[in-house]
């Protein structure tokens, strides 16, 4: 894990976490076409779905997360894993 994904996990468990502000979405990439891998309101639970996704099907490389605010139709941050 990278010191952003760290950075989010701690967030998340902080007091200043609010679950439902923001969802987090496990991306990948399948024969070309960019997936919806996971969803989650932590990160921690959406890389755990991600990966269990990946494991199950070889055909899929989870690349990276979108973190977004709920309600909007753009990505807040682009969380890459490495």
């Amino acid at each position: 894990m990278n010191s952003e994904i760290i950075s989010e996990i701690e967030h998340n468990q902080s007091d200043n976490f609010h679950p439902g502000e923001y969802i987090y979405m496990g991306m990948g990439l399948t024969k070309g076409h960019r997936v919806c891998m996971s969803v989650a309101y932590k990160i921690d639970y959406c890389i755990k779905k991600a990966k269990q996704f990946e494991e199950i099907n070889n055909d899929v490389t989870f690349t990276h997360i979108n973190k977004v605010k709920v309600g909007e139709l753009e990505r807040s941050k682009k969380i890459l894993l490495n």
